[in-house]
């Protein structure tokens, strides 16, 4: 190999530093992109071999670039004050899609709500590529599985179906003298529905309609002439809401008695269904069958719609006719009468107001005007055995799946491949000061290996000179 030979090796060198410093150029460029994965040059030797009679001779052609590796390392995480932020701490892509269903896998996080029509909106990037995730009680999935999930505008109302009551009754009030019965004392055709001293005391609270309306209760309550025993009439604060028609026991639903044990416990109960506005006698209607509801449910009809309400007064009747208390029992005890706790499962209408938090096992809750979350669907993530194998760069921190690969779709969480951050970003994987070195040396490489090419231009001029 003459002159000529060894400026082509010289040129080699050129040509592989160059590209060297290219891919620095751009890691370093790209210091500060979300999610970016930088990038590794890997240089080869290039060799010719020859063959004379039985010995093998090898010369050296120079260098060349082997490949460019992707580098799948974990970025340094920092917080962020938006929810919808999100990084991926572990292994694991976010997979998103166009419009067109392409798909595309990314560990770029930045995602925000954006109003896919006039019903739904949707987490997208910046690029308008689709968050994917599957239904929020979904445990696994697979690739066909997972969709643009929609967060409903509006949060539609939910009737009361459900009272909570923790109640104190108070032990220090005298047992009535003679019978003088709480159902036969309310009136609705009356101006006042209840005299004062016909009940010892009424807790108010409230629930909704099917329509999302607030309706007021009052539920009275009243000592008999029977020791430790309370009865209870469940009503509405204003009667001429009852769409059941008029009567003397318009707006009045439930009736019912409570028997304490020496330890303020609940140990006896018959509750009463009031269905008539215009008829009721607890003497000779049947009671309700407790050992089969286990908790008293009675129905309200509100402005024409009727719904079904369980009171759970902090017990419950067992089929065998026993009596299991909760957490919340109503006693009886020698204090004020009290309202302890309540709690119940319906709400007005709701329109979407933020989205407060993801979890780290990639459930989306959804929080909405009337105060009330749902969860609106779960994020899973795809991994792949061999990424540099498996995906292709394609640019804005995306990446494609190369033909025949695979990914593995996963649920996030503590203890799985990958989890998620709310609030959170991955950076890039950049290494600054492994780059500056980097370029030190690809700098040196590139002048050593020009200096190789003037050399051997310099000889070939010395010669041709002297012919």
């Amino acid at each position: 190999m003459g002159l000529f030979g060894t400026m082509y090796i010289g040129y080699s060198g050129v040509f592989t530093t160059s590209m060297g410093m290219n891919v620095a150029a751009d890691n370093i460029s790209n210091l500060n992109t979300t999610g970016f994965k930088g990038s590794r040059y890997e240089f080869a030797n290039s060799l010719v071999e020859a063959y004379a009679e039985t010995f093998r001779k090898e010369k050296g052609l120079g260098s060349n670039v082997k490949t460019i590796r992707t580098l799948f390392t974990q970025g340094a995480i920092v917080t962020t004050d938006s929810p919808t932020d999100l990084a991926i701490s572990g292994k694991g892509f976010f997979v998103v899609s166009d419009k067109k269903g392409n798909l595309f896998y990314t560990r770029d996080g930045q995602f925000f709500i954006n109003q896919v029509d006039e019903q739904y909106l949707a987490l997208q990037n910046s690029m308008g590529l689709y968050l994917l995730g599957s239904a929020p009680e979904a445990t696994s999935a697979d690739l066909n599985d997972l969709k643009p999930y929609l967060i409903p505008k509006v949060m539609p109302p939910k009737g009361t179906s459900n009272i909570d009551l923790q109640l104190i009754f108070d032990s220090t009030k005298p047992m009535e003298t003679i019978d003088d019965p709480l159902w036969q004392n309310y009136d609705a055709t009356s101006s006042t529905i209840i005299e004062d001293q016909k009940f010892d005391y009424v807790f108010d609270f409230y629930g909704y309609d099917t329509l999302g309306n607030k309706t007021n209760f009052k539920l009275y309550v009243d000592r008999t002439d029977n020791n430790n025993e309370y009865e209870l009439l469940f009503a509405l604060e204003d009667p001429t809401l009852d769409g059941r028609g008029t009567g003397k026991y318009q707006g009045a639903f439930l009736y019912g008695r409570l028997s304490f044990g020496g330890n303020g416990d609940v140990v006896g109960t018959q509750f009463w269904e009031i269905s008539n506005p215009s008829s009721f006698d607890p003497t000779t209607d049947p009671p309700m069958d407790l050992t089969t509801l286990g908790r008293p449910q009675f129905q309200v009809n509100v402005g024409g719609a009727t719904q079904t309400i369980t009171l759970n007064l902090g017990f419950k009747v067992e089929p065998d006719g026993s009596i299991t208390r909760s957490t919340n029992p109503t006693k009886l005890q020698a204090n004020p009468f009290a309202q302890l706790y309540f709690n119940q499962d319906g709400y007005p209408i709701g329109v979407f107001d933020k989205i407060e938090v993801i979890t780290e096992e990639g459930k989306v809750v959804a929080w909405y005007t009337n105060n009330k979350n749902i969860e609106v669907s779960k994020i899973f993530l795809a991994d792949f055995s061999g990424y540099e194998e498996s995906l292709i760069k394609v640019g804005n921190g995306l990446f494609m799946a190369r033909e025949g690969a695979q990914p593995f779709i996963f649920s996030p969480g503590v203890f799985e491949r990958g989890r998620l951050l709310s609030g959170a970003l991955e950076n890039s994987n950049v290494d600054i000061a492994s780059e500056m070195v980097s370029l030190i040396t690809l700098q040196r490489a590139f002048q050593i290996n020009t200096r190789v090419i003037t050399t051997a231009d310099q000889m070939l001029e010395d010669f041709l000179s002297k012919r």
